[in-house]
């Protein structure tokens, strides 16, 4: 099986248990997590648009905050006029 172009270059940086602590240190330290939600958000569709050109999206949603940060950036990627579509999951 040939590695995936989307997931070849990934280096693991944070376990999930480390990155929910860098988040609960984010929130004491005052940021909302509706605040942490947009700016990741944010931050995928920026990868998305730097990598590739308009076109029609589908985003996959679960419940918890990384389906918020996928609802943003379907938001963010729409707003810049792509076509977009999210499937809740």
């Amino acid at each position: 099986m040939t590695a995936s172009p989307i997931v070849s270059g990934l280096i693991d940086l944070f376990t999930a248990a480390q990155m929910a602590q860098v988040d609960a240190k984010a929130v004491e330290a005052g940021l909302s997590v509706e605040h942490l939600m947009a700016r990741a958000g944010q931050a995928v569709a920026a990868a998305i648009m730097a990598r590739w050109s308009p076109r029609p999206t589908l985003l996959l949603c679960g419940p918890g905050n990384n389906g918020g940060d996928g609802w943003v950036a379907a938001s963010a990627l729409a707003e810049a006029g792509w076509p977009v579509r999210i499937v809740s999951i």
